[in-house]
């Protein structure tokens, strides 16, 4: 049954042992008593009830408020609340001593609204320093408590103030008051105030974890975007250079062909003016040039066209041997320099795309015959490995330095004399573009190898 129609049902109950006691009936008295006694246990019961139902009610509040500056308003409004003070507020403790007071309310016309009247500053001071409970029902007249001048000013009387404790750690305190003389605190109200302060410490805790959390991502992300914005800016300054470095390279790499061939159509033409048409080795010398002088040109057009744009892979199915053999016709090369083929017989084709395959075998074996300037032996090997075809290229020339040779496929990086250093770039770029490998081994005045791994078939 409830508790109200249990409390109707004793008090009837009471009302018949009061006539039964006028009537005569001598243990109706004793009967009245108990009824009375369990009429109290009664009502001490719902009030314990009803502080539990609250307690719950305020742990759900805090636990859903993750906000430090909403969790502190919230504790202070649920505990004047709570206790039916008429003022309150929480103070958190500073790192390095002292306190501040976070939230301050007032419960008038019905309602809890923010106040910034003077509290009792002696006994916040002394909870926080003890690290206990205090419950005086009326400090004017408590010998424990020294008369302040804001208790005088602001005619305090009853004061519950206990800390807030999470883990042993003194987040602050809770402190209410009262200034009406007829309201004083008793002790369920400072045992209810603690269980609260409990768990709002716990919940301050976590907010302020929360908060720092909060602060840590957004000062990280600030940082990463000044991080980003600085990359920005180092990506923009490196483009600006390489634009620089390009142009300059391109510049001095097109200039000097274009010279011998302003030179060699200068000489022809001084040699058709004079009538000296009898001469073909000298035509045949000069035409030579201009040619040599035009797929170099056209060589670093094409890096040049390969570095800025990729175009789209045609894929078939290729013969890496007459590509090879193509390019070893194409490729100018001295007298001096003695070319040995080791080819597997009946190697596999690879799906790739031909035009691409043979712009990386110029470039390697142009590399390898300018290496060789006093002669020597170019060697171009191919195999299977597992699932791929291998060629290599090896020259027995000048060979490439450690440090060289770790920076040797990066744009613009080149030790000779003539060229912009695109050529390994694009190279390695077209290989990778076909989910091949590339490596170089060297060894100063030993020479070169550079071997290519393709796959048979490209996947993805």
């Amino acid at each position: 049954m409830g508790s109200s129609s249990a409390s109707e049902k004793l008090s009837v109950l009471a009302a018949e042992f009061d006539r039964l006691a006028g009537e005569g009936i001598r243990s109706a008295p004793e009967m009245a008593l108990l009824v009375a006694d369990i009429q109290d246990e009664l009502e001490t019961l719902e009030r314990e009830r009803h502080d539990l139902r609250s307690l719950y009610e305020v742990a759900g509040s805090l636990a859903a408020t993750s906000d430090l500056s909403d969790l502190l308003e919230s504790i202070i409004d649920r505990a004047v609340v709570l206790v039916g003070a008429e003022r309150g507020l929480v103070a958190l403790s500073k790192p390095n001593g002292g306190y501040e007071i976070a939230a301050a309310r007032r419960f008038e016309a019905g309602q809890v609204a923010e106040t910034d009247e003077a509290f009792s500053s002696s006994l916040i001071a002394t909870v926080l320093a003890d690290q206990q409970p205090i419950l005086t029902t009326n400090v004017q007249t408590d010998a424990r408590y020294e008369l302040s001048q804001s208790i005088l000013v602001q005619d305090i009387r009853s004061v519950i103030a206990v800390p807030l404790l999470s883990r042993g750690e003194l987040e602050g305190a809770i402190y209410v008051d009262t200034r009406v003389s007829s309201r004083h605190f008793a002790q369920g109200d400072l045992s209810l105030l603690t269980a609260m302060a409990s768990q709002a410490a716990m919940a301050i805790r976590n907010a302020k974890l929360y908060d720092a959390e909060r602060k840590s991502n957004a000062d990280l992300q600030g940082t990463l975007a000044e991080l980003r914005e600085t990359q920005h800016q180092l990506v923009q300054a490196e483009r600006l250079a390489a634009v620089g470095r390009l142009a300059a390279g391109v510049a001095h790499e097109l200039r000097n062909p274009l010279m011998v061939m302003r030179n060699s159509v200068y000489y022809l033409d001084r040699l058709v003016e004079r009538g000296k048409m009898d001469s073909p080795e000298v035509f045949r010398r000069y035409f030579g040039k201009l040619d040599a002088e035009i797929d170099r040109q056209t060589k670093i057009i094409n890096d040049l066209l390969f570095f800025s744009r990729n175009r789209p892979r045609k894929l078939a199915q290729v013969d890496l041997v007459p590509i090879l053999e193509d390019t070893l016709m194409r490729v100018p090369m001295a007298e001096s320099i003695v070319v040995e083929r080791a080819f597997e017989p009946d190697l596999d084709w690879v799906t790739a795309d031909g035009d691409q395959l043979h712009q990386v075998f110029v470039n390697l074996v142009s590399n390898a015959a300018q290496a060789m300037p006093e002669g020597g032996t170019l060697q171009i090997i191919t195999r299977t490995e597992e699932f791929f075809a291998v060629v290599e290229v090896c020259d027995t020339g000048v060979g490439i330095s450690r440090e060289n040779l770790d920076r040797l496929f990066e744009p613009f990086f080149t030790t000779k004399d003539k060229g912009i250093g695109l050529g390994l770039s694009v190279t390695k770029s077209i290989v990778e573009g076909h989910r091949g490998t590339i490596e170089a081994t060297s060894q100063l005045g030993k020479g070169t190898r550079f071997t290519v791994r393709l796959p048979f078939e490209l996947v993805g």
